[in-house]
């Protein structure tokens, strides 16, 4: 890769390229989707940009261009000022605090009904949360109590074979687990107890659960501000564009997988655990740029 400084001359949003002068000469960068969908509003005429690029260029829409890898500044600047957009420290640093704070930490996992196979979209499927691992440690790292636990689903369309397959049950398993309400008292019992922050891996888990209380008609036990999705926060602070498996996780961090993913949830629970506490020693070396 390379480090790339200067200030950017022109950009095509229907191309996704942006141009800077280097020295005498004019090169052009090539934005992913991502990257374009996440930086936009900042990309266009006169912004100060610190960025890293592969060492060769490609041909896209008819100009040779280096991919951008990931930025690492933003900047422009005003008469009387200069506006920082995004830097890449800034957010190192306000990682690093996050991560060093003092509080109990639970990692949960949930695992959701799928629709049957066959299923065409708009027929009424709704997925639903029917299995829950929650692993509770205090701020040391220390064990404090785990839970796993099957959930019966309201709709009887969730009780498939896709779902059984997938996560390797048993029908019986579905059909005579516990209700709903009896997971929305446990994890209550545990949020009132020790208040922690929630750690989880990728958004859906998040988004389920306000479906989940929405679809009980239970009250909400935790906002937005008490999780962390622990991939997205992995991905922004090594500016990887794609999203990352739980598992292949462990060798991001050089770790070799314990096991395959089962898809069980105290198991995920425990890995998302797991990788906390490898970025957290990543954190604790890892020297700001």
């Amino acid at each position: 890769m390379q480090l790339v400084c200067g200030t950017i001359r022109g950009f095509s949003e229907e191309n996704r390229i942006f141009e800077i002068r280097d020295k005498n000469r004019v090169k052009f960068y090539y934005l992913s989707r991502s990257q374009y969908k996440r930086f936009k509003p900042y990309l266009n005429e006169g912004l100060v940009v610190h960025f890293t690029c592969k060492e060769t260029r490609t041909n896209q829409s008819g100009f040779l261009v280096y991919e951008v890898v990931h930025f690492i500044k933003m900047l422009r600047h005003l008469p009387r000022k200069t506006i920082v957009y995004y830097d890449i420290s800034t957010i190192k640093q306000g990682v690093k605090k996050i991560f060093s704070r003092d509080g109990y930490r639970l990692f949960l996992d949930l695992e959701f009904s799928m629709p049957p196979h066959g299923y065409v979209h708009g027929n009424g499927f709704v997925s639903e949360i029917i299995e829950y691992g929650l692993y509770l440690e205090d701020n040391e790292g220390n064990l404090i109590t785990t839970e796993w636990g099957m959930i019966k689903p309201r709709h009887e369309i969730g009780i498939n074979s896709r779902t059984i397959e997938f996560l390797k049950i048993s029908e019986n398993d579905l059909r005579y687990a516990p209700s709903s309400y009896k997971f929305y008292k446990k994890f209550k019992t545990l949020l009132t107890a020790y208040q922690p922050t929630i750690y989880v891996w990728g958004k859906n888990d998040i988004s389920m659960l306000d479906s989940f209380y929405k679809e009980n008609k239970f009250v909400k036990l935790a906002e937005r501000k008490n999780f962390i999705n622990l991939m997205q926060v992995i991905k922004n602070y090594y500016g990887i564009k794609t999203d990352i498996g739980l598992f292949n996780a462990y060798e991001f961090f050089n770790v070799k997988q314990p096991k395959e993913q089962d898809h069980n949830a105290l198991n995920d629970a425990v890995a998302t655990a797991d990788i906390f506490k490898l970025f957290q020693k990543e954190l604790n070396t890892d020297t700001i740029e």
